[in-house]
């Protein structure tokens, strides 16, 4: 609200934008790469594809995918630690 050039006000919002999807996509990245899943009806490890993470239903650090040993859909909770 100090400033009165609205093409300032404008290029102030869209650095804003850019550094919130920076953010984003970095967070994103760090989530599928960070440790791994497993299944709940086999009990496989895996890490699933960046396209499975970003569609994937979630709560908190469990995802509902489908796992590429058994080919089911369960809720696959991610393990940090080997």
């Amino acid at each position: 609200s100090m400033i009165n050039d609205s093409f300032l006000k404008s290029v102030f919002i869209m650095g804003d934008i850019v550094i919130l999807l920076l953010a984003l996509i970095f967070s994103f990245i760090i989530e599928k790469e960070a440790g791994y899943y497993e299944c709940k009806k086999c009990h496989h490890k895996f890490v699933p594809t960046y396209k499975a993470v970003m569609f994937a239903m979630h709560m908190g650090t469990t995802r509902h995918l489908r796992c590429p040993e058994c080919h089911k859909k369960s809720w696959a909770k991610k393990v940090m630690s080997k």
